[in-house]
Formats: structure tokens, C-alpha cells, sequence
């Protein structure tokens, strides 16, 4: 397979909505699901290009095997002007930083040991959710990425004439909270060698004439694809199994919502359950089995694994089914963290395709780090 990878850039203002209402207000989420890219793309090839739509399987739900695309969320991209733009991950909740001068708390430790204006800082430390770009795990000082959004007022329209109601029907304005124009995402794809340059091309036309989230109609969603590169999978595997290779007390940490299933029952935890999810991927893809958790006590399986969760929802679960948008599936939530070993490549191959259902959506994205629970 082949990675794409390059930025995705609001040209209109975007709103992803989050599955519920508050009134009269809609809100938005602040990154923009594989989910959703795979959505645009898979609406606009379904009417314009049927047959590749077929090919690559793209409305596939339920079987990784039996998909050719799999789409990562879009995370929004920290920018200066003298960095530029950086790439963001989800923040890991077993991390603290310091409330004064943003630096990493040093395990088990209860006050900053970083120095400020030649005294040392001493302030206690808090953990930060949300994105953080990658360079604060290299630096140990925080870097928070968001977006910028606004709310809008809206009036309803009929939809046969396509006007504001007339005098006699009682008008209920309504709010829109949205991404404002020109925010910067990181976009990735992973994708079948013969379809790389189709699905560029495809992407480019979606982009703008499909657009993407809600109020299209109202010309939300529009989005353009630049800088897109390809790289072999293996190719990206196989280097950052050496960068793995180097590292010691390896933390697992969700850069996205994971879905685990036992039978009809959402998992959340990393049990039994999520090592069978690792072997059935190590079955697929051919790689030895030698993933394993680390655990509290002196011997692997006496008591808890060493693990810190966040509980999280999945939105518009199994849509084909009949099911409501606003459905809501328990899942495991971003920055969870978990002590783990195994074959460096296993680790990578994990980072790149992640783990659990619907992967192919953005749902189960990992990476790992040094760290500790």
C-alpha cells in the first residue's frame, strides 16, 4: 500500500457537527474525521466514477480485510511563522505539564524542576487534553494546537422555494458554530498502488465540489488538497521501526477514539479482548506475534495491566443499518495510554494501520513513546 499524505485547507468555514443539538445551537468538532474524508470521497466517486468506487471498496464497515483505503483523522496543524506548520497528536493523559511555564513534569516528581529566570520553577503540574504537536514530546515544553472558530446566525428556508418563510410562519433563527477559513489540517490516506494517482485526482475535485460536513448548502465545507506525497508503507514502517528500536519504556497512546468489540458489547479497556484484536492483525499482515502489555506486580498477568483510559463515543455508527446519525457507540477516547512491548516493525505497522473496528475510518490511530503509567 501507499501513504498519501499532505495538508487539507479550509477554503469556507467547516462544520463537522459532534451527533447532538443544544437547542437551537449545532457545534462543531474541532479536527475532522477519517470518517468524514471517506464520506466526501466515497459520495463523489459513487456519482461520478461508480466503477472505482466498486473497486476500491470504500463503503466497506465491517471486514479491514476486504477494504482498499483507509482514512486518518485530520488533525489541525500548529503554525508560526518561523516553524511553520507542525504536526499535532492527541495529548496522552498520563503526562503532566507545568501551569506556569508549560514544560513536562518529570515522572514522579510533584513540582516543575525547570528553571525560570535563573530559580527554579517549583509550580505543580496539570494534565492538558486536546492536541499537542509533536515537537512537545521531543522538547518536554507544551505546544497546544486549536482552531479558530465563529458562530453564525441562521434563518430557515423552504425548500420548494428555496426563501425566508413568509409573514405568517413564526421564524426560529438557529446557530451554527463552525471552523473559520484557512485553518491547516494534516491529511493522510492509505491506499492500493493502482489507485494513488486516481484518488489524488479525486480528491482535488471532491474537495470543492462535493466539500465536506454540514450546511453545504449554505456553502460550508469547501476544502482543498495540497502537497500531497507518496510513500510505500513498508518504507515508512521499516524507518520508524528504527526510531521504535531506540526507545525504552514504550507507552502506547490513542491519537484517536478506538473501537474494540466483544461480540455486540463496546470494550473499554485494554484486555483479552485487545490482544485478539492485535493477533488478528498480526494474521493478516504477517507479522509475528509478539505484542505484549506490561503489568503491575513482578510477573506478566499478576494484577492490572499498566494502563490509563479516557471513555469516548463513536458517531454515526452503522448508518446502513438504519440507524440514527446520533447514535452513539462507547468506545475507548483519545489519550489513552498503555505500557506495551514487541517487534519494533509490529509497533510501526500498528502506528500506520491502527487497531480495532473500522480503522478504515480513522477510528483505533496509535503511536508510541517513551513514557510510563
Amino acid at each position: 500500500m501507499i501513504e498519501i499524505s499532505g495538508t487539507m485547507k479550509a477554503l469556507s468555514s467547516l462544520h463537522i457537527g459532534t451527533g447532538k443539538k443544544s437547542g437551537t445551537f449545532a457545534d462543531t468538532l474541532e479536527y475532522v474525521p477519517g470518517r468524514t474524508i471517506r464520506g466526501m470521497l466515497g459520495y463523489y466517486l459513487y456519482t461520478n466514477h461508480r466503477d472505482l468506487f466498486e473497486e476500491m471498496k470504500i463503503s466497506e464497515d465491517n471486514d479491514m480485510s476486504n477494504t482498499n483505503a483507509f482514512f486518518k483523522n485530520a488533525l489541525p496543524m500548529s503554525s508560526s511563522e518561523a516553524a511553520g506548520y507542525k504536526r499535532t497528536v492527541a495529548s496522552s493523559s498520563s503526562l503532566k505539564w507545568c501551569k506556569k511555564c508549560g514544560h513536562l513534569i518529570a515522572e514522579g516528581t510533584k513540582a516543575c524542576s525547570n528553571f525560570v529566570d535563573g530559580k527554579p520553577c517549583l509550580q505543580e503540574g496539570k494534565k492538558v487534553s486536546g492536541f499537542i504537536t509533536l515537537d512537545s514530546l521531543e522538547t518536554g515544553k507544551l505546544e497546544k494546537a486549536s482552531v479558530g472558530t465563529h458562530i453564525s446566525t441562521k434563518c430557515p428556508i423552504t425548500r420548494d422555494g428555496h426563501t425566508s418563510p413568509g409573514s405568517d410562519f413564526e421564524i426560529s433563527p438557529y446557530h451554527v458554530k463552525s471552523i473559520v477559513p484557512g485553518t491547516v489540517f494534516e491529511f493522510r490516506c492509505l491506499v492500493e498502488d493502482s489507485f494513488v494517482n486516481k484518488v489524488k485526482s479525486a480528491l482535488h475535485e471532491a474537495g470543492i465540489f462535493s466539500g465536506l460536513g454540514g450546511y453545504r448548502s449554505r456553502g460550508y465545507g469547501s476544502v482543498a488538497f495540497s502537497d500531497l506525497k507518496e510513500k510505500p508503507v513498508n518504507d515508512i514502517i521499516h524507518e520508524r521501526a528504527k526510531e521504535l528500536s531506540d526507545k525504552s519504556n514504550l507507552m502506547m497512546v490513542t491519537n484517536s477514539s478506538m473501537i474494540l468489540k466483544d461480540e455486540n458489547n463496546s470494550v473499554i479497556g485494554f484486555d483479552s479482548t485487545f490482544k485478539d484484536y492485535i493477533s488478528k492483525f498480526c494474521s493478516l499482515r504477517g507479522y509475528k506475534d509478539d505484542f505484549n502489555v506490561l503489568f503491575h506486580g513482578q510477573e506478566a498477568g499478576s494484577g492490572l495491566p499498566r494502563q490509563i483510559i479516557t471513555r469516548g463515543v463513536a458517531r454515526g455508527w452503522s448508518l446502513k443499518n438504519g440507524n440514527r446519525v446520533s447514535e452513539i457507540v462507547r468506545c475507548i477516547g483519545p489519550g489513552s495510554c498503555l505500557m506495551v512491548r514487541g517487534n519494533p516493525e509490529l509497533l510501526a505497522a500498528l502506528e500506520i494501520y491502527g487497531i480495532g473496528e473500522m480503522t478504515n475510518s480513522g477510528y483505533g490511530d496509535v503511536y508510541f513513546m517513551e513514557g510510563q503509567v
